[in-house]
């Protein structure tokens, strides 16, 4: 059964299974989803569809291969989506981040977040501002 969302926008309900592979209509920690992945190995949250949720931090989500937002609300920015993008100063790791790969974001709406990742993704968020 899924729940809409209630009045506000927040979900009407949050999620029971950290290791479900689809999240509909409820409202996440990305770190609480994130940390129990890791305590059961997983290093990556992978393989996931997530339609309807607000996802929220704080949080730095690095967005690596096979991601897809659509009709997403990358959340409130203060009036300039720069001030989510984080570029990586290493060309090779990034520290402290929540590594998301393989995974659809549809209808989504984030808040409290920062992402980074490769350039052509940074610079596909960051156009989203001159639309």
């Amino acid at each position: 059964m899924t729940q809409s969302f209630q009045p506000g926008g927040r979900p009407g309900r949050v999620p029971t299974d950290a290791f479900a592979k689809v999240f509909e209509s409820v409202d996440l920690s990305l770190y609480d989803l994130f940390r129990a992945n890791f305590q059961a190995g997983n290093r990556i949250i992978s393989g996931r569809t997530f339609r309807n949720c607000r996802i929220e931090g704080p949080a730095v989500m690095l967005v690596l291969d096979k991601v897809n937002f659509d009709a997403t609300n990358f959340g409130p920015n203060g009036g300039d989506v720069r001030n989510l993008v984080l570029r990586p100063a290493s060309p090779t790791s990034v520290i402290g981040t929540i590594p998301v790969e393989d995974c659809q974001f549809i209808n989504c709406e984030f808040f409290g977040l920062g992402f980074t990742g490769p350039d052509q993704f940074l610079d596909q968020l960051l156009a989203l501002e001159t639309k």
